[in-house]
């Protein structure tokens, strides 16, 4: 259920209507607390909700991120799983510790720079071989 709420959050308040909607609000309030002298009860209103606001704005954009990235990871284990010879030790790569990812990189950089589909090329930058596919411009 939560989940549910912190997506319907994030998807509501992504809509130009909503964005255009609060600028319109926000115009409105500024001009009648400017005419009104900026009480000091409505300074501190304001102070609070944009805080509150953005509070729970992070939690459901990071909710929803956080659920979109998982989903996106489980199609591509599922890819990895369907494909002959693929290596499945990629599989939830994404949950093993900082070495593991590291010898994985040097692994796949070495098969690139081996393959016969790539080709290497310097880097300007730092000196180190870039491996990228070659591709016939159209």
């Amino acid at each position: 259920m939560p989940s549910r709420v912190l997506y319907r959050i994030e998807h509501y308040t992504s809509l130009p209507i909503i964005a255009v909607a609060i600028i319109a609000a926000m115009i409105v309030l500024i001009a009648a607390g400017g005419a009104m002298g900026f009480p000091s009860g409505w300074v501190a209103g304001f102070e609070i909700s944009a805080s509150t606001v953005t509070i729970v704005m992070l939690f459901a954009i990071q909710h929803t991120q956080g659920r979109e990235q998982a989903a996106v990871q489980r199609k591509l284990d599922g890819i990895l799983h369907a494909l002959p010879g693929a290596d499945e030790s990629l599989m939830m790569l994404e949950e093993a510790p900082p070495k593991v990812m590291h010898d994985v990189e040097e692994e796949q950089r070495d098969l690139r720079s081996m393959s016969p589909d790539t080709e290497a090329e310097q880097s300007p930058h730092d000196g180190r071989k870039l491996a990228h596919l070659t591709t016939e411009e159209h």
